[in-house]
Protein backbone atom coordinates (compact mmCIF):
# COMPACT_ATOMS: atom_id res chain seq x y z
CA UNK A 1 0.00 0.00 0.00
CA UNK A 2 1.75 3.42 -1.00
CA UNK A 3 0.52 6.73 -0.35
CA UNK A 4 1.72 10.29 -2.37
CA UNK A 5 1.14 13.62 -1.18
CA UNK A 6 2.64 17.05 -0.86
CA UNK A 7 4.29 18.54 2.34
CA UNK A 8 6.32 21.41 2.24
CA UNK A 9 6.44 21.36 -0.91
CA UNK A 10 8.08 17.35 -1.28
CA UNK A 11 6.62 14.71 -2.44
CA UNK A 12 6.21 11.84 -0.38
CA UNK A 13 5.63 8.28 -0.18
CA UNK A 14 4.92 5.19 2.06
CA UNK A 15 6.05 2.31 0.24
CA UNK A 16 6.14 -1.23 1.89
CA UNK A 17 9.62 -2.35 3.32
CA UNK A 18 11.79 -4.86 2.15
CA UNK A 19 14.13 -7.48 3.60
CA UNK A 20 16.78 -5.60 2.02
CA UNK A 21 15.66 -2.29 4.14
CA UNK A 22 16.26 -4.01 7.45
CA UNK A 23 19.25 -2.40 8.55
CA UNK A 24 18.07 1.28 7.35
CA UNK A 25 15.36 0.27 9.86
CA UNK A 26 17.25 -0.82 12.44
CA UNK A 27 19.98 1.87 12.55
CA UNK A 28 17.34 4.58 12.23
CA UNK A 29 15.61 3.59 15.15
CA UNK A 30 18.83 2.44 17.27
CA UNK A 31 19.89 6.11 16.82
CA UNK A 32 16.44 7.64 17.26
CA UNK A 33 16.13 5.87 20.41
CA UNK A 34 19.31 5.94 21.90
CA UNK A 35 18.83 9.42 24.15
CA UNK A 36 15.40 7.35 25.81
CA UNK A 37 17.41 4.27 25.88
CA UNK A 38 19.96 6.04 28.84
CA UNK A 39 17.78 8.12 30.17
CA UNK A 40 15.41 5.15 31.28
CA UNK A 41 18.50 3.01 32.04
CA UNK A 42 17.49 0.21 29.28
CA UNK A 43 19.26 -1.86 26.65
CA UNK A 44 19.23 -1.62 22.84
CA UNK A 45 18.67 -4.94 21.48
CA UNK A 46 18.96 -5.12 17.63
CA UNK A 47 18.45 -9.10 17.95
CA UNK A 48 15.29 -8.24 19.43
CA UNK A 49 14.14 -5.98 16.72
CA UNK A 50 15.76 -8.53 13.97
CA UNK A 51 13.21 -11.19 15.67
CA UNK A 52 9.80 -8.73 15.20
CA UNK A 53 11.05 -7.57 11.31
CA UNK A 54 9.28 -10.58 9.87
CA UNK A 55 6.07 -10.29 12.08
CA UNK A 56 5.04 -6.32 11.66
CA UNK A 57 3.95 -4.64 8.46
CA UNK A 58 6.56 -2.43 7.72
CA UNK A 59 6.90 0.43 5.39
CA UNK A 60 9.65 2.88 4.09
CA UNK A 61 9.02 6.87 3.89
CA UNK A 62 10.36 7.96 0.89
CA UNK A 63 10.78 11.84 -0.21
CA UNK A 64 12.81 12.81 -3.31
CA UNK A 65 13.29 9.49 -3.74
CA UNK A 66 15.50 8.38 -0.57
CA UNK A 67 14.09 6.55 2.56
CA UNK A 68 13.57 9.39 5.28
CA UNK A 69 11.87 7.23 7.82
CA UNK A 70 10.17 4.13 9.13
CA UNK A 71 7.16 2.86 9.65
CA UNK A 72 6.11 -0.51 11.71
CA UNK A 73 2.64 -1.88 12.52
CA UNK A 74 1.22 -4.66 13.56
CA UNK A 75 -2.71 -5.71 13.19
CA UNK A 76 -4.40 -6.77 16.19
CA UNK A 77 -7.35 -8.00 17.05
CA UNK A 78 -9.76 -4.77 16.65
CA UNK A 79 -6.78 -2.29 16.83
CA UNK A 80 -3.82 -1.56 14.71
CA UNK A 81 -0.72 -0.96 16.69
CA UNK A 82 2.09 0.95 15.57
CA UNK A 83 5.00 -0.58 16.76
CA UNK A 84 7.52 2.39 15.28
CA UNK A 85 7.49 5.83 13.63
CA UNK A 86 11.12 6.80 12.82
CA UNK A 87 12.40 9.64 10.77
CA UNK A 88 15.80 10.83 10.22
CA UNK A 89 16.50 14.46 12.16
CA UNK A 90 16.80 16.48 9.52
CA UNK A 91 12.99 16.11 8.39
CA UNK A 92 11.22 16.31 11.85
CA UNK A 93 9.44 19.44 12.83
CA UNK A 94 7.91 19.69 8.83
CA UNK A 95 4.30 18.10 9.00
CA UNK A 96 6.13 14.44 8.42
CA UNK A 97 5.38 12.55 11.17
CA UNK A 98 1.47 14.27 10.68
CA UNK A 99 0.89 12.59 7.38
CA UNK A 100 2.88 9.08 8.50
CA UNK A 101 -0.49 9.04 11.19
CA UNK A 102 -2.42 9.42 8.80
CA UNK A 103 -2.05 7.57 6.53
CA UNK A 104 -1.80 5.03 9.94
CA UNK A 105 -5.60 5.81 9.98
CA UNK A 106 -6.10 5.02 6.44
CA UNK A 107 -4.57 1.42 6.93
CA UNK A 108 -6.67 1.25 10.09
CA UNK A 109 -9.75 2.20 8.43
CA UNK A 110 -9.29 -0.43 5.29
CA UNK A 111 -8.44 -3.08 7.97
CA UNK A 112 -11.88 -2.11 10.06
CA UNK A 113 -10.12 -1.72 13.52
CA UNK A 114 -11.91 0.26 16.13
CA UNK A 115 -8.65 2.23 17.09
CA UNK A 116 -4.80 3.25 16.63
CA UNK A 117 -2.88 1.88 19.63
CA UNK A 118 0.92 2.80 20.43
CA UNK A 119 3.66 3.37 23.17
CA UNK A 120 5.56 6.56 23.62
CA UNK A 121 8.74 7.64 25.63
CA UNK A 122 7.47 9.85 27.91
CA UNK A 123 10.03 12.43 27.17
CA UNK A 124 9.09 11.86 23.22
CA UNK A 125 8.56 15.40 21.63
CA UNK A 126 5.92 13.00 19.55
CA UNK A 127 3.51 12.74 22.79
CA UNK A 128 2.78 16.74 21.59
CA UNK A 129 1.90 15.40 17.93
CA UNK A 130 -0.31 12.13 19.34
CA UNK A 131 -2.09 14.19 21.41
CA UNK A 132 -3.01 16.48 18.93
CA UNK A 133 -4.69 14.25 16.59
CA UNK A 134 -6.55 13.06 19.07
CA UNK A 135 -4.67 10.43 21.02
CA UNK A 136 -5.83 9.96 24.54
CA UNK A 137 -3.60 8.68 27.41
CA UNK A 138 -4.81 4.95 28.11
CA UNK A 139 -2.08 3.70 30.43
CA UNK A 140 1.58 3.84 31.37
CA UNK A 141 4.84 2.32 32.17
CA UNK A 142 8.11 3.33 33.79
CA UNK A 143 8.87 4.78 30.47
CA UNK A 144 6.36 5.15 28.33
CA UNK A 145 2.69 6.30 27.61
CA UNK A 146 -0.16 4.28 26.17
CA UNK A 147 -1.75 6.23 23.59
CA UNK A 148 -4.85 5.44 21.36
CA UNK A 149 -7.41 6.73 18.99
CA UNK A 150 -10.62 5.37 18.14
CA UNK A 151 -10.94 5.34 14.28
CA UNK A 152 -13.74 7.77 12.87
CA UNK A 153 -16.53 5.53 11.25
CA UNK A 154 -17.41 8.62 9.05
CA UNK A 155 -13.89 8.14 7.01
CA UNK A 156 -14.92 4.88 5.97
CA UNK A 157 -16.15 4.45 2.65
CA UNK A 158 -19.89 4.23 2.08
CA UNK A 159 -19.70 1.17 1.06
CA UNK A 160 -17.84 -0.46 3.91
CA UNK A 161 -20.05 -1.66 6.63
CA UNK A 162 -18.18 -3.12 8.89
Amino acid sequence: MAFITDVSGNSLLLQPAADSDLAFARELTRVNMRDYYLCYGLVWQPQAFDAEWPRRESYLVIQSGKPIGFLGLTLETGYLYVRDVQLIEARRGEGVGQWIMTCVEQVAIAQGCASVRLKVFKTNPAVRLYRRLGYMHVGEEAALFWMERAVHQSLRAPSDTR
